[in-house]
């Protein structure tokens, strides 16, 4: 029943939210959406340069040419418009860690890297977060079109 009254005149207010509970809950969805939205570009960030680090890794094991310095290139290359076809600016975001050497089972790691910017809010100066992934592969010891023997340790 809507405004009862007590013995003494007055409304009873039990129960009834009042309107000073309305920006709360509004700031509360707010801050909430943007934690949420925050999350989910640091997600599709490492979602891309984990796409990109394994494109470039299998692009450089997979090289049909001898040269390494022209199989880091083609990996920097797939690696870039594999963070592309997330809809992320890939360029200088897949690196090759330490000398890539195309031979039988040379370990080649490449990392991608993306920056990620940070919830912007005001009197907040923050730096954006950088996520990383790395991808690693080993040259095919029976590739063919390298010479050589692989150096491969044998499992004992």
């Amino acid at each position: 029943m809507l405004g009862r009254r007590d013995e003494f005149g007055r409304r009873d207010e039990s129960g009834v939210v009042g309107a000073e509970v309305l920006p709360f809950v509004v700031l509360v969805f707010v801050v909430g959406t943007l934690v949420f939205a925050q999350a989910w570009a640091a997600l599709d960030a490492k979602l891309a340069a984990i796409a990109g680090a394994s494109e470039a890794a299998r692009t450089f094991v997979e090289y049909p040419g001898r040269s390494s310095a022209d199989a880091a290139g083609a990996a920097v290359a797939a690696g870039t418009a594999a963070i592309s076809g997330y809809g992320i600016n890939g360029d200088r975001a897949v690196v090759a860690l330490g000398s890539p050497r195309l031979g039988r089972c040379m370990r080649v790691t490449f990392e991608a890297s993306q920056e990620v910017p940070r919830l912007a809010l005001p009197q907040l100066r923050r730096s954006p977060m950088v996520v990383r992934a790395r991808a690693s592969e080993i040259v095919d010891p029976f590739r063919h079109g390298l010479g050589g023997q692989a150096p491969c340790p044998t499992p004992s």
